[in-house]
């Protein structure tokens, strides 16, 4: 199935040592889950159900490195 993203964002964690580690899930595949009668299947809650892949993309930071981009984000 195809798609577009219409937003991906890191979150940020602030590991022990100090350093600052990104993480953002990057959508790679989605598929539209059918039932055994081929009729699209639906979730326990009535909505959709999908079947994806995702790939996890990283950055890897220091305090001060995290501090100059976070400056950044806020005056754009």
């Amino acid at each position: 199935m195809g798609f577009k993203p219409l937003q991906e964002r890191y979150c940020y964690y602030s590991l022990d040592d100090g350093t600052v580690l990104g993480v953002k899930p990057v959508m790679v595949k989605v598929f539209r889950m059918v039932g055994p009668d081929g009729r699209p299947a639906m979730g326990p809650d009535g909505a959709p159900a999908y079947f994806y892949q995702t790939q996890n993309v990283t950055q890897v930071l220091t305090p001060d490195e995290y501090k100059i981009m976070s400056n950044r984000e806020l005056q754009e």
